[in-house]
């Protein structure tokens, strides 16, 4: 039995990816330090600034990560039907019962999807999109308690009083980073599980762009 190769993932989502996988490791790395320091500082700070360095560079791997946001949303236009998520399709809630079961491990057999099945669309929308976008207005707000009155403060500075107070900003702020890495560690482990039990090139396609089916009429209709 032959299976095809079907160019699924465009070079912008690829280049999306990988950038975005490089961004939230140093975001996590400089942003869990800022939390809580894990390393001593030593010597004179004026030499070992290391809290001004994190906060520094957790500052710049930010805006890099919502220039790469916008840009995934701008693709998710323009993009082919692999990088678009449609919710409002026909059969999309069956599909995902349909897989939840599968992961659940109730059914042994599932369809077959050219792209992210249902399960893996919506845990994108909610972690990567939403969460994303919770982490760049916190964010955002956060940095302009720094400079009261400028650019962040005036606009994403209502984010402070609507919570309350700073603190509960940065405690969900911090609470969203840890559902991140829970995602990361899910993610690699349901990506290398379909590359063993459907040798379809899911962990390839990253890197070429191109997944295999077994024929089109065993492709499923879903998109990312």
């Amino acid at each position: 039995m032959w299976k095809k190769a079907i160019y699924v993932w465009e070079a912008p989502i690829r280049l999306y990816h990988w950038v975005n996988v490089v961004l939230i490791i140093a975001l996590l790395l400089t942003g869990l330090y800022i939390g809580k320091p894990f390393a001593a500082q030593t010597g004179e700070p004026y030499a070992n600034f290391i809290m001004g360095k994190m906060r520094l560079w957790h500052a710049l791997a930010a805006w890099f990560f919502i220039a790469n946001f916008i840009f995934r949303l701008y693709w998710a236009f323009v993009g082919n039907e692999y990088a678009k998520f449609k919710p409002w399709r026909k059969g999309f809630v069956a599909d995902g019962l349909d897989s939840l079961k599968y992961y659940l491990f109730l059914k042994k057999e599932h369809s077959v999807h050219t792209g992210h099945n249902v399960i893996a669309q919506l845990t994108y929308f909610f972690v990567l999109w939403v969460g994303s976008l919770f982490m760049i207005l916190t964010g955002l707000a956060m940095q302009g308690e720094i400079a009261p009155g400028g650019f962040q403060e005036r606009f994403f500075g209502w984010l402070i009083p609507l919570f309350g107070a700073s603190s509960p900003v940065r405690m969900y702020h911090h609470l969203i980073a840890w559902l991140f890495i829970i995602f990361i560690v899910a993610h690699l482990y349901l990506v290398i599980r379909q590359e063993i039990l459907d040798d379809d090139g899911t962990v390839s396609s990253i890197f070429s762009g191109y997944k295999f089916v077994i024929n089109e009429n065993e492709v499923g209709h879903d998109k990312e």
